[in-house]
């Protein structure tokens, strides 16, 4: 990756011109009355199959999204970059082995399988979630969209990928391992941020384990065991919780005196036996000393903005080597953020997460919630602007970044 962007389908639309800003928070609106505008960014949708626990709501994100899409595409010079993790293909594969054992510790009807084909579940993921991808289809066709892969649809750069987007009628949909764009004299990078979880940065690291281990082990379990009298079992809430330290405690209130201690035995032996936990410290985990482990990956936001800012200063190199940013964009930690490095007098950089669309949950009872942040960059002649929004919230303002050329 030179950082250049490459030839665009449309070549009578430059991708970053000059352009006149726009009020991103009046939300959808006619064409005639649209300023023109560069780029449109969202990470973190989590697009699954029905099959699975649901961190993304097509009757409800989908149709946020489309509002999105429907944005981009009344523009005259838009681009909408998907900042990964916008697939669940992570949570579609299941763990490598051990599936068979702990189902027989649990006594529910589990068992090894292999992975599917790719294509096949891109195709299932366009079935469950119809509003959404029939919206992205419609716009790939009339404007760029390019999808910069995260660690759950890492897949989608690998071999196969190209064909498996395509099957799920996504042909239009351009794949880069991350984006650089010139805007006026300003360069503004977008990674999805795992490269820096040292457990998500590989397809054999810890949080990968998990996630599978999570929808093809833990949500079958919860679905399958009766619960404690009356307490009502939500394997939707699982996967929203936030902070995930929290996980622990909902799972002892979920399940029967005796279950639970049985339960974190069983998750503790298919960690280890598909290589996310070592054997010896398998044995003193407790479930307080798990519940430290999870806090730890909660942190992950902190750290990730630390090293952005570090990024920005010149501290520190980014992933892939692109050209030093002047405006930095990350996901993957689901944790919005967004910071201002000072540097010599008169000069701003800006480091945004745009945290994740999916479905959030902070406790065992209350209602799901899911903030959906869009970041729009545009420039005049004079001035660069990115301002993020909540499309939940008819697209509420949440920050705003100007800098001068």
């Amino acid at each position: 990756m030179t950082g250049r962007s490459p030839p665009r389908s449309r070549t009578s639309r430059p991708r970053c011109s000059v352009r006149k800003g726009g009020n991103l928070a009046a939300g959808p609106r006619s064409a005639d009355k649209l300023s023109t505008v560069a780029l449109y960014v969202v990470s973190d949708l989590h697009l699954g199959e029905s099959t699975l626990a649901s961190m993304f709501r097509d009757e409800d994100q989908g149709r946020r999204f489309t509002e999105v899409c429907t944005r981009v595409a009344s523009e005259p010079d838009g681009e909408l970059i998907l900042l990964g993790d916008i697939f669940d293909l992570t949570a579609a594969c299941p763990p490598h082995k051990g599936l068979t054992q702990f189902g027989v510790s649990l006594d529910v009807p589990i068992e090894d399988k292999p992975p599917r084909p790719l294509a096949a579940v891109m195709k299932s993921i366009r079935e469950h979630n119809p509003t959404a991808l029939d919206a992205l289809e419609k716009l790939s066709a009339q404007a760029p969209v390019t999808l910069v892969p995260g660690n759950h649809d890492r897949h989608l750069s690998e071999g196969g990928g190209r064909e498996a987007l395509d099957a799920a009628g996504l042909p239009k949909v351009r794949i880069e391992p991350m984006a650089a764009r010139r805007v006026l004299d300003k360069w503004v990078v977008l990674q999805h941020g795992h490269q820096w979880d040292p457990s998500n940065a590989t397809p054999t690291g810890g949080g990968e384990t998990m996630t599978a281990v999570i929808h093809h082990a833990v949500i079958p379990f919860l679905r399958h065991i009766t619960p404690r009298l009356n307490v009502h079992i939500d394997t939707d809430r699982l996967v929203a919780l936030r902070p995930e330290e929290r996980v622990i405690p909902v799972l002892e209130r979920w399940l029967r005196p005796g279950v639970f201690e049985r339960f974190i035995d069983a998750l503790l032996a298919i960690l280890v036996e598909n290589g996310a936990l070592a054997r010896p410290l398998a044995w003193v985990t407790t479930p307080s000393l798990l519940r430290w482990r999870l806090k730890d990956d909660d942190d992950l936001w902190e750290r990730a903005g630390a090293s952005a800012l570090a990024v920005l200063e010149g501290a520190k190199s980014l992933p892939g080597k692109p050209p030093p940013p002047d405006v930095l964009v990350l996901g993957h930690t689901h944790v919005m953020d967004w910071a201002v490095q000072d540097g010599r007098p008169g000069v701003q950089r800006l480091y945004v997460n745009l945290g994740t669309w999916s479905a959030r949950a902070t406790d065992a009872a209350g209602p799901m919630d899911a903030a959906m942040p869009l970041l729009q960059i545009d420039a005049d002649s004079r001035q660069l602007r990115a301002q993020m929004v909540d499309c939940s919230r008819r697209w509420r303002p949440l920050q705003r970044f100007e800098v001068d050329r």
